[in-house]
């Protein structure tokens, strides 16, 4: 048996709400459209910084970071070969002149010390002994010379005697003769024994002074085997803070192995780390103002490194005022560089992406919409930057970063 179904229609409300949901959708896009305008982005307003640009003095100000250091560091080195025994001093430590920092050793100078001392000693003895030699012989030829004299004088009075006896007729010619040639023979013995002598103190001389030169250079070694030996024991040359200490215990150092570095207290000098894009405006001669532990001292830039490294560029500042007395180097300050005064410039605070002296893009706010424009800047100061063209005093625009929808040309900020 055929059943016929009458097909049941649904109530009118039910089918109300079913096409309400394909209204909405045109209905927001049109609420959206008429809200957001033109835009293309939408940004929360919570989300951003703006800062509206001025008209006035524009004090040019770079800041930067750094330490104070020395301007003559010393450098120390090893003079000795060795192991580092012991380490007294490591870096940052206050030290004064003849402070110990280290401390070598090497047994063989132990060794030479010793062995020269030895022989400098079994020298001066020899020496002793040979002139000792000397002199006796020396003084048995003056012993010598001493009788030939005697024995002249002796020999010229016989000859004086004899020539009275030989005159009244007493004494023989021949007697004569033989006393006068025998005192002329002792003349003789007399000038021999004289040149004995005085080769004999000639001989005596130079052996003392090859002595004295073999003692010397004995000596001299002696001294430069000390002096290694002293120089085992690393000691400060100055007053001052170790700047680094290069040694290792149970590390082997040669002659010249740097030991380390010592700063002075005095003639200290800044050294700020100012960023690229900013140290293309600082000169020497600019002034600064140094802030040390919250002294300000001031300064001036007296050299800028000419390469950049880590994005930075160095600055040194000669101190022209008194530093605080428990300042040392290596300590931490910060400086404020003067570059440039405009007394009449448009500026803003610098947004995160731009740069000085060059042309970046903007977002300036027009009503709720920040509309994309280039603008050329100028001079950049610690939190500021100078606006040449593309902006006007009272306009503002986002200074936070806007990498996120820097390719729209229109945002809306709700």
């Amino acid at each position: 048996m055929d059943v016929l179904i009458q097909e049941q229609k649904k109530p009118f409300w039910r089918r109300k709400w079913l096409a309400l949901p394909a209204l909405g959708i045109p209905i927001a896009v049109l609420i959206a459209t008429s809200s957001f305008g033109n835009a293309d982005y939408v940004v929360d307003r919570d989300r951003v910084s703006i800062a509206e640009v001025q008209r006035g003095q524009f004090l040019v100000q770079v800041r930067g970071t750094g330490v104070l250091t020395s301007k003559n560091n010393q450098v120390l080195s090893t003079n000795v070969e060795g192991r580092v025994e012991r380490i007294e001093r490591e870096a940052g430590a206050e030290v004064q002149q003849g402070d110990v920092l280290a401390r070598i050793s090497n047994p063989k100078l132990h060794e030479q010390l010793s062995e020269t001392r030895w022989e400098l000693e079994a020298l001066r003895k020899e020496n002793h002994a040979d002139a000792v030699v000397l002199r006796s012989e020396l003084a048995a030829l003056r012993a010598d010379f001493r009788a030939a004299q005697s024995n002249y004088e002796l020999a010229r009075m016989k000859v004086e005697a004899e020539q009275t006896l030989l005159e009244r007729g007493i004494a023989s010619r021949l007697n004569f003769e033989q006393t006068k040639l025998a005192a002329q023979q002792q003349k003789e013995r007399i000038d021999s024994s004289n040149e004995a002598v005085r080769m004999m103190e000639e001989r005596l001389a130079a052996m003392l002074d090859a002595h004295q030169a073999r003692l010397a250079k004995l000596n001299n070694g002696l001294s430069s085997i000390q002096k290694q030996v002293d120089d085992l024991v690393v000691r400060a040359p100055i007053d001052g803070i170790v700047q680094q200490m290069a040694l290792k215990l149970g590390q082997t150092v040669t002659a010249g192995t740097e030991v380390g570095r010592i700063a002075p207290h005095d003639n200290l000098v800044a050294i700020l780390d100012i960023q690229d894009y900013q140290a293309g405006d600082v000169r020497a001669g600019q002034s600064v103002q140094i802030d040390a532990r919250g002294t300000a001292v001031p300064g001036k830039v007296v050299r800028i490194e000419p390469t950049v490294n880590n994005g930075v560029v160095k600055a040194e500042v000669e101190i022209l005022g008194r530093l605080p007395q428990d300042l040392r180097a290596n300590q931490s300050i910060e400086g404020v560089i003067d570059v440039a005064q405009r007394p009449n410039a448009l500026f803003v605070a610098r947004p995160q992406l731009a740069r000085g002296r060059g042309r970046s893009v903007v977002f300036r706010l027009d009503g709720d919409t920040a509309v994309r424009t280039p603008v050329d800047f100028g001079l950049v100061s610690t939190r500021h930057i100078e606006v040449l063209s593309g902006l006007n005093a009272g306009d503002r625009i986002i200074v936070s970063d806007s990498a996120a929808w820097e390719k729209h040309e229109r945002v809306y900020v709700k």
